[in-house]
C-alpha cells in the first residue's frame, strides 16, 4: 500500500468517524482518553479501507531482540504513531513536542532496522480545538516534530469539526 492511500484512510475516512461520532466531544475534554478512542477508530476505519492486511493496535515488534511497540501496525507494510495534541498538550508544548520527536526517532528507528522487510512508517497528529485564524500555532508544533516547514505541514492538515460542532480540529498525517 503507498503512503497516499494510508494518508487517505487516516485523513478522510478517519475524519468522517470523528465528525459523525456524537459522543466523541465528551471523549474530546480528556485528550489521554481521545487517544484511546482514535485507536480503535483509526484500527476500524484502517481495517475498511485497506482489503485483507490485518490491523494490530499496541502492536510490540521484535526487531533483532529488540522490542519496539506501535501505536498500529498495517499488515507487515505499515507502522503507526497516532498523537493528540489537546489543551493540556499545548500547556506543556516541550513536553509534548519531545513525546512526538521520541516516537518519531522510534519510527526512523525501526524502518532503518527493518530495510529488508520494508515496513513503512507514519506519525498521524490530531490536534483540537484549533482556531483557523490562529492554526499557525499548530503548525509551527507540527513543523518543530516533523522537522519540515510550514507550508508543507499546511498542505497535509485535514480539518474537521466535532459532531456537535463544539470543537474544531485538524488531521496531520506525515511519512517517517
Amino acid at each position: 500500500m503507498k503512503f497516499e492511500e494510508l494518508k487517505k484512510a487516516i485523513s478522510d475516512d478517519l475524519r468522517l468517524s470523528i465528525e459523525g461520532s456524537k459522543g466523541l466531544a465528551v471523549y474530546a475534554k480528556k485528550s489521554s482518553k481521545f487517544e484511546n478512542w482514535l485507536q480503535v477508530e483509526a484500527a476500524g476505519v484502517l481495517s475498511k479501507s485497506i482489503n485483507k492486511k490485518p490491523v494490530v493496535p499496541e502492536a510490540v515488534l521484535n526487531v533483532n531482540g529488540k522490542e519496539i511497540d506501535v501505536d498500529l501496525l498495517v499488515g507487515d507494510e505499515w507502522a503507526i504513531e497516532l498523537k493528540v495534541i489537546g489543551e493540556e498538550e499545548k500547556k506543556n508544548y516541550q513536553e509534548t513536542v519531545k513525546a512526538i520527536k521520541e516516537d518519531i526517532e522510534k519510527l526512523k528507528e525501526l524502518k532503518a532496522i527493518t530495510q529488508g522487510k520494508k515496513l513503512n512508517t507514519a506519525m498521524a497528529c490530531v490536534i483540537f480545538p484549533v482556531e483557523k485564524e490562529k492554526a499557525y500555532i499548530h503548525e509551527n508544533i507540527m513543523a518543530e516534530v516533523l522537522q519540515t516547514n510550514e507550508a508543507s505541514v499546511v498542505e497535509d492538515r485535514q480539518f474537521f469539526y466535532f459532531h456537535d460542532n463544539s470543537l474544531l480540529g485538524a488531521i496531520y498525517v506525515k511519512e517517517v
